[in-house]
């Protein structure tokens, strides 16, 4: 999740800072690739079940608003979105 979809913070002087996030659309390609995966949905199926669930999905888990969330929350978001809180990721 890191090295695939996540940014890391920078601090006020450009440093990185050790904290990693997700913003919608990295997000939404990291839950895209799950729900491929892990539900074997493709093409219209996959676009249409990303479409619907996604947005109430991402609104549940940016509960402030601030456009992103942390690199750890996305199991969850994964688990949630899939409907499978047993999902192995």
């Amino acid at each position: 999740m890191i090295m695939k979809y996540a940014a890391e913070e920078k601090t006020e002087d450009g440093a990185p800072n050790g904290n990693f996030f997700l913003n919608e659309a990295s997000a939404k390609r990291a839950a895209t690739e799950v729900v491929s995966t892990h539900l074997g949905l493709k093409g219209g199926d996959l676009k249409s079940y990303i479409g619907t669930y996604f947005p109430r999905t991402w609104a549940h888990f940016d509960v402030n608003g601030s456009g992103m969330i942390g690199v750890e929350v996305m199991p969850q978001l994964a688990r949630f979105i899939a409907s499978d809180q047993t999902l192995q990721l």
